[in-house]
């Protein structure tokens, strides 16, 4: 990785830009993944150049660092400029390495075009990682935004560095695992840590199947007002749900207060109490669980699709337990129509009606 190398030229270089304007009265006086800086303390973006001929010493250098950076930010930036997440996804995987550490708008730049990219094709566990650097990258700079390309902007609490783009729900077990070693060394590294971090460290750690470490982490929130203090006692819920813990004291707290939570949490809260009813041996319990669950869809999807696809999924799987052929078909496609690029949607849809089971 290359940085601050010193221009040693003469005379001015000559710098093209993509918007075809050329530069010739300015010397190259250092690069790197960040920016080219010039004798002028202008800093130029790579995305903005298309070719340079500067000091020969450093020519080989910046031209395989333009060649690196240069095409795939540019179009990160065209594919933010329309909403094209999936789209910016390639180009945002192939440059991450580059920014690791770094606070560079460049860095925030691809940083959270990875967050929004793997969260376009349902890789929210992955996702997790990019978005706690984009948060601490604001938090070391001092910002409560950088401003991106096109309408979309990083919905997140500066306080509690919870977002509204990233309920802590995670779905795929094994990738929950694989993230949370990146996700740990993003938190260390952190030098002011919001109780929010460990409300998604703790939810990651239960979905991957991690209990002791989601119980140890959770100790941690100590927070009694909302949403952290809620989303604490949700997480509880979750964890007594996946580990099959009884009496289940927590879903219990969560099933008396559920209409009483906040509105950002209560889709949340809903989805596991209603995960929770599915299992009941009785029919009016399991009933319940499903109006829980279906109204998640109903009231919260535009906002929260993956949940929504989520509780969908289940409730597909119990109707067709409960041998409920026509409603469990209905759920299924609607699931597929509206949430097909959810990680709910992608399990099921390799599966025909008559495959699915609880």
């Amino acid at each position: 990785m290359l940085s601050l190398l010193t221009g040693s030229a003469k005379g001015a270089d000559r710098i093209i830009l993509r918007n075809l304007k050329i530069i010739t009265d300015k010397t190259v006086t250092s690069f790197d993944e960040d920016g080219v800086r010039l004798n002028n303390a202008q800093i130029l973006g790579w995305d903005e150049i298309e070719k340079a001929k500067i000091a020969s010493d450093q020519q080989a250098a910046f031209d395989a660092m333009l060649g690196e950076l240069g095409d795939p930010l540019y179009r990160i930036r065209q594919r933010l400029s329309v909403g094209d997440y999936e789209g910016l996804l390639t180009h945002a995987e192939a440059i991450q390495e580059h920014f690791v550490g770094r606070t560079s708008d460049a860095a925030y730049l691809a940083l959270q075009a990875l967050m929004w990219g793997r969260l376009a094709v349902g890789k929210r566990e992955a996702a997790l990682t990019a978005y706690l650097q984009c948060y601490d990258i604001l938090r070391r700079r001092g910002k409560s935004s950088i401003r991106m390309p096109g309408e979309r902007q990083l919905a997140f609490d500066p306080q509690t560095a919870l977002s509204a783009d990233l309920t802590p729900i995670w779905f795929d077990t094994a990738a929950a695992k694989a993230e949370m070693p990146h996700v740990f060394q993003v938190i260390r590294g952190m030098k002011d840590r919001p109780e929010g971090v460990f409300i998604y460290y703790a939810s990651l750690a239960s979905a991957a199947g991690d209990d002791e470490t989601s119980g140890k982490v959770l100790g941690a929130v100590k927070s009694t007002q909302p949403p952290v203090s809620e989303l604490r006692d949700i997480i509880a819920a979750q964890r007594e749900i996946l580990t099959g813990v009884s009496p289940s004291s927590a879903v219990q707290r969560l099933q008396a207060k559920v209409d009483q939570l906040t509105a950002a949490n209560l889709p949340l809260g809903r989805y596991w109490l209603g995960r929770f009813q599915l299992g009941s041996d009785q029919a009016e319990v399991q009933q319940q669980g499903l109006l829980n669950l279906l109204r998640i869809p109903a009231v919260y999807g535009a906002n929260q699709p993956e949940l929504a696809g989520a509780a969908l999924s289940l409730a597909v799987r119990k109707l067709a337990d409960l041998k409920d052929v026509r409603g469990s078909v209905a759920l299924r496609g609607e699931l597929l129509a509206k949430y097909g690029s959810t990680y709910a949607a992608k399990q099921l849809d390799a599966q025909t009606p008559s495959d699915i089971r609880p």
